[in-house]
């Protein structure tokens, strides 16, 4: 109902082609993913700090957003729930844990950082 994602063969994808006969037999619903970035809920959470986050604060959520949309493209469930600043640093958080690691493995590539995993 809200993202556009279609469950088709027990995935939830948004380049499948809605054809007039998968419209007759389909069920409104919202995904998953919808339900918990309503609800707040995060699997992955992702802090970005010091100096240089701050300076390049434009650069890092654009590469987020790059990030998320290709995410969202493949794979519906995985999106960023929110991504905000704070005095202590840049938090994102994502429906799915592997998101979070895709996002720092993207942000350590393009700004040669350091990441640790807890």
């Amino acid at each position: 109902k809200q993202c556009g994602a279609v469950f088709s063969r027990r995935v939830w994808r948004r380049d499948r082609k809605i054809t007039g006969a998968l419209l007759d037999r389909m069920t409104w619903t919202v995904c998953p993913a919808c339900r918990q970035a309503e609800a707040g809920e995060y699997f992955g959470r992702v802090l970005i700090q010091g100096a240089y986050a701050a300076e390049h604060d434009e650069a890092i959520r654009q590469r987020i957003a790059n990030v998320d949309k290709q995410a969202q493209f493949t794979q519906p469930q995985r999106r960023v729930v929110s991504a905000q600043r704070d005095a202590a640093g840049f938090e994102v958080l994502t429906t799915s844990q592997k998101l979070a690691h895709r996002i720092v493995r993207e942000l350590k590539k393009t700004f040669r950082g350091r990441a640790s995993y807890h």
